[in-house]
């Protein structure tokens, strides 16, 4: 591949005091990206290493750096094919490279992109070749006067970042050819239809390792409302202490998309989810682990691959994704995001049904900035600092409750039953399948009906 993950990779710690030791710290995951013909493109990792210390959180680190080298990389292997150095680029020659990425369709016949991706990948290039006129000390080669044979525009963006309450200020290099983005899509949470399907779909996997794993991982991204990543970080010690943590279990997650390092934060779970997760931990983690890297190398993720025993990472769900709803024929948008969505649109609905005095949306907008209990639990559930990350939320929950006066409580309560009713058909499902044993299929209802009488007797005590 082009575009390749360095593991077990270091990197000298650019911030030591320089009357210390140098310290080396832990680079893994970074890309690295050679040109169609196996050569490492000098530039283009130069580029990945100044963004990699420019970058201040690790966890978003790797995500991120992965997609700037995948928009990179289409300019990399457009200079090798049309046999160029980078510095040789034309205003001409670039507007060739926007157009053939516009042009560019997949095997179905539809367009490979969307305008607004290549609006990105232009704008990154062009950012990249910026770092190239720096790096080389070349002259009237990019830049915004008549002297330089590819002429771009600087503009400033002011972005809202989540987690804050102000806006930043953004530098991009933009030019001529760049194409007007798309109109802005509001993205829906992820239909009943469509989570019907593909959970049906899981939990029926022939491969019996890929079926329970992806069970729980399922699970975790819709009773958890948390973004994919976060899921990919939850450890085994963070099991372990939530299924330690008594009578009202709580999970910690490693909330992305803060400020400061090391964010957390603890959220309810049933016990009903952590019986499907102690089923692919006793069934599946553990032998993987044991036949690929070994117990005494066991990194501490939850979540790993099945045929290198390492951390999974969050691109292969979105990957099975695409895979799946072509397999399935489900029309429309379906990605791990859309689960977050529909988690938080929820959880805004249940606390909307249990205040008969919240009647709109203004309402509860008001309710929201006046309620430092909701907001922290509201925080406490989904991570989110600033109550405005929420309009979008409230909107499709008011018109979605147009009528509907209904109030209910034991909210845990029904993300139990819902997985409790899955548990009992897969238990049914692996008895006829033979994968199970009468004795342990016994023994796997008892610990279902268990945790479920548990949650039962909270929700009833919280209810009091």
């Amino acid at each position: 591949m082009s575009v390749t993950l360095l593991k077990a990779f270091e990197r000298w710690d650019f911030y030591s005091p320089l009357d210390q030791k140098l310290k080396m710290v832990d680079a893994s995951d970074t890309p690295f990206i050679t040109y169609d013909n196996g050569i490492p493109c000098f530039e283009a990792n130069m580029y990945m290493l100044r963004l990699l210390v420019s970058v201040m959180s690790r966890r978003v680190k790797g995500g991120t750096l992965r997609t700037y080298a995948t928009h990179i990389h289409h300019l990399v292997r457009f200079c090798y094919q049309n046999k160029m150095n980078f510095s040789q680029l034309t205003d001409s020659t670039f507007t060739l490279f926007v157009n053939g990425l516009q042009a560019e369709r997949d095997k179905f016949g539809e367009l490979a992109r969307s305008n607004n991706h290549v609006v990105q990948i232009a704008h990154r290039c062009l950012d990249f070749l910026s770092f190239v006129q720096n790096c080389h000390d070349l002259n009237n080669f990019i830049g915004e006067g008549n002297e330089n044979i590819l002429r771009v525009k600087i503009k400033i963006y002011k972005i809202q970042i989540e987690g804050s309450k102000h806006k930043r200020e953004v530098e991009v290099i933009s030019h001529a050819s760049v194409p007007t983005k798309d109109a802005v899509k509001r993205r829906f949470p992820v239909s009943e239809e469509s989570a019907l399907k593909l959970w049906d779909y899981i939990k029926t996997q022939t491969n019996r390792e890929k079926r329970l794993r992806d069970i729980a991982l399922y699970q975790c991204l819709e009773q958890l409302g948390a973004r994919i990543t976060e899921i990919h970080l939850i450890k085994m010690k963070d099991i372990e202490d939530s299924l330690n943590s008594g009578t009202n279990p709580h999970l910690r997650l490693t909330t992305l998309k803060q400020r400061d390092h090391d964010v957390t934060r603890s959220i309810p779970v049933t016990r009903a989810l952590l019986v499907d997760i102690q089923q692919y931990i006793n069934k599946v983690r553990s032998k993987i682990i044991k036949r690929t890297i070994g117990q005494s190398n066991d990194h501490g993720y939850l979540f790993i691959s099945l045929t290198t025993g390492h951390m999974l990472q969050s691109a292969t769900l979105t990957k099975y994704m695409n895979i799946w709803k072509g397999l399935l024929g489900i029309e429309g948008e379906l990605h791990p995001h859309l689960y977050r969505h529909a988690f938080i649109t929820n959880k805004l609905k249940e606390i909307i049904l249990q205040h008969k005095e919240i009647n709109s949306a203004d309402k509860f907008r008001e309710f929201l900035l006046h309620t430092e209990r909701f907001k922290m639990q509201l925080q406490q559930w989904v991570g989110q600092k600033n109550p405005k990350s929420l309009d979008r939320y409230i909107n499709l929950v008011f018109a979605d409750l147009n009528g509907y006066s209904k109030t209910y409580n034991a909210v845990q309560l029904n993300d139990s039953v819902k997985i409790v009713k899955r548990q009992v058909q897969l238990i049914r499902q692996q008895l006829e399948g033979r994968e199970v044993t009468m004795t342990e299929g016994l023994l796997l209802i008892e610990q279902s009906l268990s945790a479920f009488e548990r949650d039962i007797a909270q929700s009833l005590n919280e209810s009091k």
